[in-house]
């Protein structure tokens, strides 16, 4: 539901599994690979696991920590919470699957658990941007919660220092990007209940506290919240070459009235209707330091 409270676990998305011959089908292709990924991570680990999964542009929006993008940094982060996660059970279940109508371009999601020495289970949530590269799907965008407290995150410094700018509307992506941009001013002239409501897809889905589908459950969820104010930009963009299917990434402040700020970051996935216009499929974020 929020640009800065979605959820889901790192390790069911991370999967570079080749396309299998006993699933043609795309989808069931990228089905595989996110089913083949508990043995990866069993064999080489999380950080390595997914260092050979995200695409070299690909973006991880691990709670706590600032936006990463590309293997390397990816790796750097997750190895430095190894204390951590060296000791987590991990299991999901993914609810959601989509392609892109030229099938280059996939989307997942679902419900994780995370399951500590303490048995105290954590329940969380996760959406990933899939590019299918050869014969292999790529990370092209993952955001989790729930894993771990945003607040156990453990911060590189070289990763502490990398800022991203606000996109640009231009090439493929921009449409995506000026719709996002439209999204965040509407939520900032008339309200993020409103803004949500008007662009969530008829089918739409957000992953807060609760899952919300449809414009309607997705705005009624935020009217019961706090009066806030919303803000948000887009940092980073992807799109099927169809056109029709594609994500944005971004960062967010949300402000109640009286409290503090929290800072976050986002991912966002668009689809294409039928009439032309763009509205979001999936959206959901965690939180980031503030400054980063």
């Amino acid at each position: 539901m929020s640009r800065w409270n979605l959820l889901a676990p790192m390790a069911l998305l991370l999967s570079s599994a080749p396309a299998r011959a006993q699933n043609p089908d795309p989808a069931g292709r990228l089905a595989s690979a996110e089913r083949s990924v508990v043995e990866a991570i069993a064999r080489e680990g999380l950080a390595a696991t997914l260092s050979n999964t995200l695409a070299r542009d690909g973006a991880l929006l691990w709670p706590g920590a600032p936006l990463v993008v590309g293997p390397d940094s990816a790796r750097v982060l997750l190895l430095a919470q190894r204390g951590t996660l060296d000791t987590l059970q991990l299991s999901w279940q993914p609810l959601g699957l989509e392609l892109s109508s030229d099938a280059g371009f996939g989307i997942t999601w679902g419900v994780a658990l995370a399951i500590p020495p303490s048995r105290n289970v954590r329940y969380g949530r996760y959406i990933a941007a899939w590019r299918l590269s050869g014969d292999s799907w790529k990370l092209a965008a993952f955001v989790a919660i729930g894993i771990v407290p945003p607040a156990a995150t453990v911060i590189p410094p070289e990763l502490a220092a990398v800022h991203y700018a606000p996109l640009t509307p231009a090439g493929p992506g921009g449409p995506l990007v000026a719709a996002d941009f439209a999204f965040a001013r509407l939520a900032g002239d008339s309200g993020a209940a409103l803004a949500f409501e008007r662009f969530a897809a008829p089918d739409g889905v957000t992953l807060g506290g609760l899952l919300n589908r449809g414009p309607a459950a997705i705005g009624r969820a935020l009217r019961g919240g706090p009066p806030s104010h919303w803000a948000w930009y887009p940092v980073l963009v992807g799109v099927a070459a169809s056109r029709d299917l594609g994500f944005t990434v971004g960062h967010s402040e949300i402000k109640p009235e009286g409290g503090p700020a929290t800072y976050g970051k986002y991912l966002t996935i668009w689809r294409r209707l039928p009439g032309g216009e763009l509205r979001f499929v999936i959206d959901g974020g965690n939180v980031r330091p503030p400054g980063s």
